[in-house]
């Protein structure tokens, strides 16, 4: 049976048979009425409410412009990649002085320029004082190198003067990419950059330093953290190689805030992590290897007992799980960040977020990406209208705790604090 027209559905008709030319004006007004209504709603209400999460007052980034997050003693950027990868890009500012953390993704789908136009708006002398590149994996390394473009690179290596690269101490890889990152490291050196691996930090020798200081009052210090990965020849992987970093911001006599970086550390290293070091409470721990079962774990999170939690990845894509069969048909809970992980980090906060989300098609292949929380940014400042300082959060898409977005209803379960 066919459909029966509601009476405006057949009205709408008649008018359109008597005159069609004015009935069509008439759709034109209604269409542009209805998007000059939605650009007065985005840019009069959108716009100015908050979307941080309770206690931030964090301001956008509207047109490359550098806002209230680049004024402030601190800010860590968790960039989305802008592809529907996993893969890490971590920029620390302090000052004048910029630290970046890895740069993935994949090779073929390394978004280099998103990254680097991100990075510009924070770093506008065109020096990285420091680059960790915190493991050999090209989803960590391939942003460093970038693509051919004439006779040069369009990776950060390259296109950044860069001051010292600490980078992981063992490998087990002969890739391509591989091979790119040492061509561009030598590179570096050739203009003066000072290349030291981790063990050699750690153990202070060939001019490499456990601690670095990023402001001249000396109260931010970024510390090299020891594990016995730096020192065991590299076996069939590269992950628990990671360089791992506890960066440490005084803020009084009685205060302090850590901050901590793994790259994709997993449990064994994470075992010797907290064996070899006497790890403090962190307001903030880059969740490991994108959310894996295989890292962040209690021996782990029992030590830095972590306020919030920043995971890179792009949630629900099976890059690195096997799709649901019939015989498994919980092989979606293995996506990143995966259930497991989770259940663990979940028992110490409930603020933790997550850059990309994937699109997936009936088949669980990946068709895209949305944004997830986006560009995750911590930063200890204040406003114009504040008197004191804090550590604050700013999220370029929303700030809504993992636990609470639609794709966690529907794929997880919360089973912690």
């Amino acid at each position: 049976m066919a459909k029966r027209r509601s009476r405006a559905e057949r009205a709408a008709r008649e008018a359109a048979k008597k005159n069609p030319k004015a009935f069509f004006t008439v759709v034109v007004i209604v269409l542009v009425l209805a998007i000059v209504a939605a650009a007065c709603w985005y840019f009069l209400v959108y716009r100015k409410q908050d979307h941080t999460a309770p206690g931030g007052d964090g301001t956008q980034v509207v047109g490359g412009e550098v806002t209230e997050i680049s004024s402030a003693d601190l800010s860590i950027h968790f960039l989305e990649l802008g592809v529907a990868n996993a893969g890490d890009c971590t920029l620390i500012k302090v000052g004048n002085t910029e630290v970046l953390i890895d740069a993935g993704a994949k090779k073929n789908t390394a978004p280099t320029q998103v990254m680097r136009d991100y990075v510009a708006q924070y770093c506008q002398d065109g020096i990285l004082e420091y680059v960790i590149a915190t493991h050999a994996h090209e989803d960590h390394i391939a942003g460093l190198v970038g693509q051919e473009s004439g006779d040069t690179r369009t990776g950060f290596l390259y296109q950044y003067k860069i001051g010292t690269i600490i980078q992981f101490s063992q490998h087990n890889t002969n890739s391509g990419i591989y091979n790119d990152y040492v061509a561009a490291v030598e590179y570096c050196r050739s203009r003066g950059t000072n290349v030291y691996d981790a063990l050699e930090c750690t153990s202070e020798t060939n001019g490499a330093q456990s601690t670095y200081y990023l402001d001249e009052a000396q109260t931010i210090s970024m510390n090299i953290l020891y594990q016995e990965y730096y020192a065991k020849k590299a076996g069939s992987g590269e992950n628990n190689h990671s360089v791992c970093m506890l960066l440490t911001q005084t803020v009084n006599e009685t205060t302090s805030y850590h901050y901590l970086f793994t790259g994709d550390l997993e449990k064994s290293g994470e075992e010797s992590l907290a064996e070899n070091n006497d790890l403090p409470h962190c307001v903030l721990f880059k969740g490991g290897h994108h959310g894996s079962s295989t890292s962040s774990n209690e021996v782990l999170l029992d030590e830095i007992t972590p306020e919030n939690i920043a995971i890179c990845t792009c949630a629900g894509t099976y890059e690195y799980a096997d799709k649901p069969t019939a015989e498994e048909p919980d092989n979606y809970l293995n996506t990143f960040p995966t259930q497991e992980a989770i259940d663990r980090m979940s028992q110490y906060t409930q603020n933790i977020y997550i850059t990309t989300l994937g699109v997936l098609a009936d088949d669980y292949s990946t068709e895209g990406f949305v944004s997830m929380n986006g560009d995750i940014v911590f930063y200890y400042g204040k406003g114009e209208d504040e008197t004191e300082k804090s550590l604050k959060l700013w999220c370029s898409n929303n700030a809504t705790i993992l636990k609470d977005t639609e794709w966690f209803r529907e794929n997880r379960t919360w089973n912690g604090v």
